[in-house]
């Protein structure tokens, strides 16, 4: 069986690459061109909201016809600890002093985790972008279920062997193998440090 050819398949792309979902540089004019060379273009929707997010699909849409990867943080929601949060900014008000510049009054979670985003998934429900990937774990089987259902290819990036069966028992389509030797971060669900090369002999 021609694994390649099945991926290809699935993805309904001439070539079996897919561009990294890098937030803030994967553009939907990235995504577009990536997709009409043939291959998967990725937007990273990590900083966005579900409006946001609806508005870069719609602008990737306008720029091809072809299919394109919506990605998703699967992470565990941050907790606010008002007490802690005080602490560290009081900790590094001199390092702002340094600067001229005071810490923000508060912190704030950055990097929304769509596990508690229903919104979004109802909007890629809707919209329906062909494909949708996960990194740093995953969403209910039910929601990947329901996208699935919508017609969505999923993807699911892993770094063992154990999180490659999380992945294959809550429905993905298929996985992203990603190994220690990764540039930038990793799509952990937890800190293994699983490589992908064999060793040099």
């Amino acid at each position: 069986m021609n694994r390649t050819n099945d991926l290809l398949q699935l993805l309904s792309t001439q070539h079996p690459i897919v561009q990294a979902p890098m937030v803030g540089v994967s553009t939907p004019q990235l995504a577009a061109a990536v997709s009409n060379a043939g291959a998967l273009g990725s937007i990273g929707q990590i900083a966005s909201d579900a409006s946001q997010s609806r508005a870069m699909i719609q602008a990737t849409r306008a720029l091809t016809r072809n299919p394109f990867d919506v990605n998703l943080f699967c992470h565990r929601p941050a907790v606010s600890d008002s007490a802690r949060e005080a602490a560290w900014l009081a900790h590094l008000a001199p390092r702002f002093a340094e600067f001229g510049a005071g810490p923000r009054p508060f912190l704030a979670e950055v990097y929304r985790s769509f596990l508690n985003s229903e919104d979004m998934l109802e909007m890629l429900l809707r919209e329906q972008p062909a494909v949708v990937s996960f990194h740093f774990g995953l969403p209910d089987a039910s929601w990947i279920r329901a996208l699935r259902v919508a017609g969505l290819a999923t993807l699911a990036c892993v770094t063992t062997p154990e999180e490659a069966m999380q992945a294959a028992q809550a429905g993905v389509d298929a996985v992203i193998a990603q190994g220690s030797e990764a540039g930038g971060h990793r799509g952990v669900f937890d800190l293994p440090m699983i490589g992908t090369s064999a060793p040099s002999p």
